[in-house]
């Protein structure tokens, strides 16, 4: 069930009225029946749903034996049971044939021959998801940080809680758990702060990065058929779509949650008002970066250290890497995403390796005394290298060849014009008109979320201010938003 469908809102509305009619301590299970019910909406799913009940059964029971045992190696058993099991339904279902068709092509190159068997397999949405959620839960009982949950529904309802099981964010049981057993009551300005947030990520999704989609798509399907001066700005703009079409999802999600009486985890802080590369990976995707820290770069720093010197830092720095290629991976079968995740674990050490050297030359570069300059040549250039990413991530979304994208960005230079370059844009999706609500909408949002969350920013203004903008969201959605078009992007992983 998209969340960008009308069965979604008739279904969240009769969750939401429901919800409050039940007491406190029958309001998970109710929960419970509404988000299989969602989940089981897609057939896919409906004939995969075992996966979800297996990984939900087994991390259950692994989590009680967990925080049970006290032997060192009864512990890892189960712990790696576990880790077996997940990974293992996750590989299956979404690596096999990526891996054997790899193995196939790599014998290849050195004149070799294998069989390889491509399996008809069809992953359910939310797997990543779903499978991170409850592997998290048995890592964080393992090492002590929570102790195991013994309500069978309650931790059913954590690995599969509606909002956020096919696009997160990824929830932790220490923050979500509690949650079920002492939810928020109902009070006006938190179900209205919540509908107002699910509102907005509307207005980001189904006006602006729909809007753009249209435009990236007709570039990106066909990169042969376009110029450079088209490919360098569907690039640039794509990089902006899957921020607004991902936060906008998760502000669906937040605020869904809200009205519902629960609070999920942020997933993103104004990413392209980084300075640093650092900094734009701290405010994007927070949930999954923070679970790769915690899982991955954390377990891998205990490990793998104690080299002096140099060699220390090349450890240290390798562990800050390898998280984007496994990160790409995540993302989906193929090496377009690996190889986004190799370049931005590559600017991500250079950026910390030459920290100390460009801080010595800002204070001596004269663009950089006003602040102001500094700061947007300093936001630019994280954008850019953002974007040379993200042109592999648009590759493999798109289906078509990142090599060809790069080399096309040099071509059709010699007859550029302004005048034919606006009617190709308008015969690509982006007339003037688009354009100009697309600047005015997304400086909207800007403005809007460089003030704080939107739930708190709107119940902060006066009447008139929140119903013009409730009427004002509502009449761009119907009038500008995209609908019957695309599912959510993030929706896919």
């Amino acid at each position: 069930m998209d969340f960008n469908s009308l069965a979604f809102l008739v279904f969240f509305c009769g969750v939401a009225a429901l919800t409050y009619c039940f007491p406190r301590k029958l309001k998970p299970a109710f929960l419970l029946i509404a988000s299989y019910v969602f989940y089981l909406y897609k057939p896919e799913n409906a004939r995969l749903v075992m996966l979800l009940i297996s990984a939900t059964v087994i991390t259950y029971g692994c989590g009680l034996a967990l925080d049970y045992l006290k032997g060192k190696w009864a512990r890892l058993l189960f712990l790696w049971s576990s880790l077996l099991f997940c990974s293992g339904i996750l590989f299956y279902f979404k690596y096999f044939n990526f891996f054997t068709q790899s193995w196939h092509d790599l014998v290849g190159l050195f004149g070799g021959t294998v069989k390889t068997a491509e399996l008809n397999l069809i992953a359910p949405l939310g797997l990543s998801y779903f499978t991170f959620q409850s592997l998290g839960y048995v890592i964080d009982v393992y090492q002590h940080r929570i102790k195991a949950v013994h309500d069978p529904i309650k931790y059913a309802l954590f690995v599969s809680f509606f909002p956020c099981i096919f696009t997160g964010p990824i929830e932790r049981a220490e923050h979500l758990i509690p949650q079920f057993s002492n939810p928020h009551k109902f009070h006006y300005s938190r179900m209205a702060g919540g509908a107002f947030r699910m509102l907005w990520g509307y207005f980001k999704k189904m006006v602006l990065a729909d809007t753009i989609g249209g435009f990236v798509q007709a570039v990106y399907s066909a990169p042969e058929k376009s110029l450079g001066p088209y490919l360098i700005v569907a690039s640039l703009l794509f990089s902006y779509q899957i921020y607004l079409d991902f936060s906008g999802c998760c502000d669906i999600a937040i605020g869904g949650a809200r009205v519902l009486g629960f609070d999920l985890l942020e997933n993103f802080n104004r990413p392209f008002a980084a300075r640093t590369y650092t900094e734009l990976w701290n405010r994007w995707h927070i949930s999954l970066t923070s679970w790769f820290r915690d899982y991955i770069f954390t377990p891998l720093s205990f490990f793998n250290r104690g080299l002096p010197g140099r060699w220390g830092k090349l450890q240290g720095w390798f562990n800050v890497f390898i998280i984007f290629p496994i990160s790409g991976l995540w993302h989906g079968p193929s090496w377009a995403y690996v190889i986004w995740g190799v370049f931005n674990g590559l600017f991500l050490v250079i950026g910390k390796a030459t920290a100390k050297s460009r801080r010595r030359r800002n204070k001596k570069n004269p663009l950089y005394k006003s602040d102001l300059v500094k700061g947007f040549i300093q936001r630019s250039c994280v954008y850019l290298l953002f974007t040379f990413c993200i042109v592999f991530f648009a590759a493999a979304l798109y289906g078509s060849g990142a090599a060809e994208v790069f080399t096309g960005m040099f071509s059709g230079w010699g007859g550029f014009t302004l005048q034919g370059f606006c009617q190709g844009l308008a015969s690509r999706s982006l007339p003037l008109s688009t354009i100009g609500m697309l600047i005015i909408g997304c400086t909207f949002v800007e403005l809007v979320e460089w003030r704080g969350p939107v739930y708190k920013w709107i119940r902060n203004q006066c009447f008139a201010v929140r119903w013009a903008l409730y009427y004002g969201l509502t009449l761009a959605i119907l009038f500008f938003g995209v609908f019957g078009k695309s599912a959510f992007i993030y929706q896919n992983y």
